[in-house]
């Protein structure tokens, strides 16, 4: 027989689980890592650096704006990063999501256990755990448990205190509870985050914004209302010193030739139709026509000016002395020629190189339509003509800006900026105060063990808790 002691093969060991991460491990570090205060500040740092961005490049303008500002090559790079309109690019849009994660994530894991110890019974505490407040007193005073319970509820009461009570065989023991609301002032804040977020969302991709250049007495088709808009009149008020005192447009809504409203508005008047907002933003020259031009009918031979003639846009002017009849056909504020496309066009807005485009009808035997340039009047001359054309002058006509716009989710919004506003307002000015007594008796007289607690505040509390102190040592039996 084998007095050895059996022993165990390696195979037949009994093998201890290796440690993992469970799915209640990893949900706890899920929940974490997206209510953690470093997630939020780098969030809201790159929300800042991409506003900063949006703020200082000029958001949905033309190509040529960013290139004649910035090059072609920053202009690449702008395209590449979506720095010509950033609030709607996919990254942008993704720093805002886990904002709303990260603030929904903060609400779930804090809220509930706030909620919870509001709701739950507090008188059921024992005598430990009041003298074991940072705030807490002795008291021994003359009288009965009922009658120092009933003056120190009415006190309470009276302090705006809501009060719950517990009588038993050996001792009564009160709860005071007071400004309870700014514990939720400040979850209401940090959930208005979230609402402000999603409204901006919701009027980000299911809105629009634009901006429209329009010319008095024409008639534009709104799409995205499926209205058409006729701009009856603008103009411009001055003071007395010339400067601009407001600028004003008159603007008609029609649906299938119908006027619908008709409203004059101005920079903080805005027209609503339809949830479209048409608002005053800005005016200027036309850079495409004129009211009126002043040209200088000149002998070609001997260079002197025969006659000065205003002409209107897009109106024929006959002339019977001389035999000639002239119209203004078209017009551009800072001359450019695409040799590709062989076509007249203007490169800017600015009123750099004006020229206009004059048909000329001479003796019924020449015409021309030459491009007389208000800068270099002896650019072109025009072949079997008697007269050379020098533009003197122009009156441009006058653009109204709209700036127009649809934004579903500003409701929404309205009501984050208003629950931000509350939740802080409740946060600042109410604080959470929690008193606890117990009065036991002992002969003729008590023992009122009073304890308090604040989530803030401590020191206006720490006066409030020394004049109840001083207020129970006053109560009579």
């Amino acid at each position: 027989m084998n007095s050895r002691p059996e022993t165990l093969s390696e195979q037949d060991t009994p093998q201890t689980p290796a440690p993992g991460v469970g799915w209640e491990e990893f949900s706890r570090e899920l929940v974490e890592f997206f209510a953690s205060i470093k997630l939020a500040m780098f969030l809201f740092l790159f929300i800042a650096i991409t506003a900063t961005i949006g703020t200082v490049i000029q958001q949905g303008e033309r190509a040529e704006t960013y290139i004649q500002e910035y090059g072609e090559d920053a202009y690449r790079w702008f395209l590449r990063l979506g720095f010509t309109d950033v609030y709607h690019t996919w990254w942008f849009t993704g720093l805002l999501g886990l904002l709303c994660v990260n603030s929904l994530t903060c609400f779930y894991k804090r809220f509930p256990a706030v909620w919870r110890s509001m709701k739950q019974d507090k008188v059921s505490v024992s005598l430990a755990f009041i003298k074991g407040m940072k705030q807490q007193a002795e008291v021994v005073i003359p009288g009965t448990k009922e009658s120092i319970a009933q003056q120190l509820a009415q006190h309470y009461v009276g302090k705006g205190y809501r009060v719950l009570a517990k009588n038993e065989a050996g001792e009564v023991t009160l709860y005071a509870t007071k400004g309870v609301m700014g514990r939720v002032g400040a979850h209401m804040a940090h959930l208005s985050a979230t609402v402000i977020v999603l409204g901006g969302l919701l009027g980000s991709y299911y809105g629009f914004q634009e901006f429209g250049v329009c010319l008095e007495g024409q008639t534009y088709h709104i799409p995205r209302g499926n209205f058409d808009l006729k701009v009856d009149k603008f103009w411009i008020d001055y003071h007395e010193n010339g400067a601009v005192k407001s600028y004003n447009s008159t603007l008609t809504v029609l649906e299938s030739g119908e006027s619908k409203i008709t409203k004059t508005i101005t920079v903080n008047d805005p027209l609503v139709y339809k949830g479209i907002w048409f608002y005053q933003s800005s005016y200027g020259d036309a850079w495409d026509q004129i009211e009126v031009a002043r040209v200088n009918i000149k002998d070609k031979q001997t260079d002197k000016v025969i006659k000065t003639i205003d002409l209107e846009w897009q109106k024929e002017h006959t002339l019977s002395d001389l035999n000639l009849k002239l119209a203004i056909t078209d017009f551009v504020a800072d001359f450019a020629f695409n040799s590709t496309e062989k076509k007249v066009y203007s490169k800017t807005i600015e009123h750099a190189n004006p020229a206009i485009k004059l048909t000329v009808n001479e003796r019924s035997t020449v015409q021309a339509t030459p491009w007389i340039f208000y800068q270099f009047p002896d650019l072109f001359e025009i072949k079997d003509s008697k007269y050379q054309f020098e533009l003197i002058g122009y009156k441009p006509k006058k653009y109204t800006g709209l700036q127009i716009a649809k934004n579903p989710g500003i409701n929404i919004v309205w009501i984050g900026s208003t629950m931000i506003v509350v939740g802080i307002t409740l946060s600042s000015f109410i604080y959470h105060r929690r008193v606890w007594t117990k009065i036991i008796p002992s002969g003729t007289s008590v023992t009122v063990h009073v304890g308090g607690t604040t989530h803030k505040s401590q020191i206006d509390f720490q006066k409030e808790f020394r004049k109840l102190t001083e207020k129970i040592r006053t109560l009579e039996a």
